[in-house]
């Protein structure tokens, strides 16, 4: 469900790329105890795709992704600590 690239700092990034990876290690090694979000959050570090986007803001990453019934979003606290935002 992942989209194999992601628009981030201006650039596409995509598998190899440290900003993809990094990400996608993140999502992948907490896939349990997301939560349904109806908040509207500040955009930050945001990873876009034309059907997800994944918006870290601070220790929460949002998620949202398109689905029959519109847009939805899941959040979670995660601990992690990014790099830099956009090099």
């Amino acid at each position: 469900m992942i989209p194999q690239q992601f628009e981030f700092c201006g650039n596409t990034i995509s598998e190899g790329d440290h900003a993809y990876d990094e990400l996608i290690k993140v999502l992948t090694s907490h896939k349990d105890g997301w939560v349904a979000s109806y908040v509207t959050y500040i955009p930050t570090r945001v990873y876009n795709s034309p059907s997800y986007q994944v918006n870290v803001v601070g220790k929460q990453i949002v998620v949202s992704y398109k689905a029959k019934e519109g847009y939805l979003q899941f959040v979670k606290f995660v601990k992690y600590a990014w790099s830099n935002s956009c090099v």
